[in-house]
């Protein structure tokens, strides 16, 4: 992509680029395919470019974060999933697709193994789960979580089906060990030779957050654009150099600045959308990733012992900045 069609690309909107899913995951969806046909799962998802990864909720939907669709969003985008961890993902995300088109979470049998699917996501499991567990499988799933089945009943099966089917998990040696794991192991094996050769029950989609409803351009996006006026841009990385600390200036190993405001970048603009009345999420993320982006140019980074009180600084932060917008944009 030359110059000038790389500015032309830059100004695009979101909505107006051409994505297709399998045109540019093709050889990844094939992989998948094939997995699934080994064991007769007629089941194949409504895969789509929406803004993030998940399946909607009791839908055959799954959503893959748009920018996999081109080498210049990754690049924009920055450290992404690689084909490896790409696949893996896909896998847990077709569990919960294959759970919702079979119901298997209505059986009796589903929750006694895995528990009730109409428990509530509780926030912060991190600070809750069981490192030695052997209960749950370990998937490494969502940027290295190896403990996400941890999470919710809906999350532990989408876990355990994607180690199923992964062909080379080995899963029967590798859990032997592990008796509860490998007792829900094993009654994945057992429902999905049940459902073998049979149509999903369920097949309602639902496209949540599709690419084609971002209005804007792919600058907008990622804070390129040159809206950030110079003073504010001054004020941004004045405020992340005296949060976290330059990695060159610090003895110990530093944990990566960036990587703690995307880990909590949606429950932040969740939460302080919620609590400051004239605000909205659009606008929280996109200062978000502006930070990120300055975070990450400056090298920047925080001892672990350090997070938490990091994050109490930077939710602070965040909200002084989202009330001085609204306070201006009402005068």
């Amino acid at each position: 992509m030359d110059e000038i069609q790389y500015q032309k690309f830059l100004t695009t909107r979101i909505c107006d680029l051409d994505l297709d899913v399998e045109e540019s995951l093709g050889p990844l969806l094939k992989r998948l395919r094939k997995e699934l046909r080994n064991y007769r799962i007629l089941l194949w998802p409504d895969f789509y470019f929406g803004n993030e990864w998940g399946c909607v909720n009791k839908t055959i939907s799954i959503s893959i974060p748009f920018y996999y669709a081109k080498n210049e969003l990754r690049e924009l985008e920055g450290e992404v999933l690689k084909d490896e961890e790409i696949i893996k993902t896909l896998r847990h995300e077709v569990g919960h697709a294959i759970n919702y088109a079979y119901k298997l979470w209505q059986r009796k049998d589903w929750e006694s193994t895995f528990g009730n699917f109409n428990k509530k996501y509780r926030e912060g499991y991190l600070y809750r789960v069981n490192p030695w567990s052997k209960s749950y499988v370990r998937h490494l799933h969502y940027l290295g979580d190896p403990h996400y089945a941890q999470k919710h009943p809906d999350e532990d099966w989408a876990e355990t089906f994607a180690i199923w089917l992964a062909p080379r998990s080995n899963w029967k040696e590798k859990y032997r060990t592990w008796p509860n794991a490998l007792e829900k192991l094993n009654y994945v094996d057992q429902v999905m030779k049940e459902i073998a050769g049979k149509e999903p029950i369920n097949l309602k989609r639902k496209r949540e957050g599709e690419y084609t409803t971002i209005e804007d351009t792919v600058s907008q996006w990622y804070g390129l654009d040159g809206e950030m006026l110079d003073q504010e841009l001054q004020e941004y990385l004045k405020d992340m150099n005296e949060l976290f600390t330059p990695s060159k200036d610090h003895p110990r190993r530093l944990l990566p600045a960036w990587k703690l405001i995307r880990r909590y970048a949606r429950i932040l603009s969740d939460r302080v959308s919620l609590w400051i009345s004239g605000s909205n999420q659009h606008s929280i993320r996109k200062t978000l990733r502006r930070w990120e982006a300055i975070c990450r140019s400056e090298s920047l980074g925080y001892l672990p012992e350090e997070e938490e009180r990091k994050l109490i600084e930077l939710t602070t932060l965040l909200t002084y900045h989202v009330v001085d917008d609204v306070h201006h944009l009402k005068d």
